[in-house]
């Protein structure tokens, strides 16, 4: 891959960097839009018309979020080559990944359940005789997830962390927020 750089700053690699930064950054932002909608969408006294157009909008930003965090994958192993650090060369690689992975599998479970709610507001629409109970089946699931979503918000904040306390600047690779003497000696110690 070509280098270019402007004013010493490669451009490739830095725009991989913010773009892998957006992603995660639009991934919690559209997050918190969703678990905003919920409130509306899961409560009965709310009329019809406004529960089934909030739900449309919670499903259609679900499928948003779950390309997003399918796509920021390629674009971290793309950083990863781009910065010469190997997916799983370091522990705090290693970590990133394995909590990425309880992501991905948290956020399949999560997918469904604005698609019920739209299921079943169609249906209530369409004039079911079961209302009652599929209200409480969209307010069941909903609740049922929450602690799911809080458990991504809470990795998503962990491996941002870790990145942030493992970043490293482009040019020279010295570490942001840590004096690379104090590693180098670390390391050698264990020598």
């Amino acid at each position: 891959m070509p280098d270019i750089n402007i004013f010493g700053i490669n451009v490739i690699e830095v725009s991989f960097r913010w773009l892998h930064a957006f992603m995660v950054a639009g991934w919690l932002l559209f997050d918190f839009l969703v678990y905003w909608l919920h409130f509306d969408v899961k409560n009965p006294a709310v009329p019809l018309e406004a529960r089934l157009e909030r739900a449309k909008i919670m499903h259609g930003i679900d499928r948003i979020v779950a390309y997003i965090f399918i796509l920021t994958l390629p674009v971290g192993i793309i950083l990863c080559y781009l910065t010469d650090n190997a997916p799983f060369s370091s522990t705090w690689l290693t970590w990133k990944h394995v909590l990425y992975a309880v992501i991905v599998i948290d956020g399949l479970c999560l997918i469904p359940i604005s698609g019920t709610a739209v299921r079943n507001l169609k249906a209530i629409k369409d004039g079911a005789e079961n209302v009652d109970e599929l209200n409480h089946e969209i307010k069941h699931h909903m609740n049922i997830a929450m602690p799911a979503v809080f458990v991504v918000w809470a990795l998503v904040i962990a491996i941002s962390v870790l990145t942030l306390l493992n970043l490293k600047q482009p040019e020279d690779q010295e570490y942001f927020f840590r004096d690379a003497s104090v590693v180098t000696t670390v390391e050698q110690d264990r020598s």
